[in-house]
């Protein structure tokens, strides 16, 4: 849908913290991979460059060793002692930046949804 170029060229001039997006050396497939995840998590929402070019960037950092590990709530890593400590939580998959402008996931809504509906049988759930 968009090509690399015209997501860099965006990126270029509206992002401060390229470095990821300037290293890779797959960018047509973090924009192919972009556009994938937010048509699945955000399959009403016709995407534009700023929000692909976020979700790329992003997707591209999650490359970084160490937030592999924290993908993975990792928290603290030992080789001598080969001591691994887990943290709550994970890395999200959406980009902060693509969260605060689309909301929620259809995932994350209907989830909301289905849990609102089982409150309201009666006070109680439905077994």
């Amino acid at each position: 849908m968009f090509s690399p170029e015209e997501v860099g060229a965006w990126i270029a001039v509206n992002v401060l913290d390229s470095e990821a997006w300037d290293k890779a050396k797959k960018p047509a497939v973090a924009v192919t991979q972009a556009e994938r995840n937010l048509t699945r998590w955000y399959p009403s929402i016709v995407l534009t460059v700023p929000v692909v070019g976020m979700q790329a960037i992003w997707e591209l950092q999650g490359i970084d060793p160490a937030l592999k590990y924290q993908k993975h709530n990792v928290k603290t890593v030992t080789d001598n002692g080969e001591s691994v400590s887990y943290k709550d939580g994970a890395r999200p998959a959406v980009a902060p930046d693509v969260r605060d402008m689309l909301g929620p996931t259809a995932d994350e809504l209907a989830d909301e949804e289905a849990a609102a509906d089982l409150q309201e049988q009666y006070g109680g759930y439905l077994l």
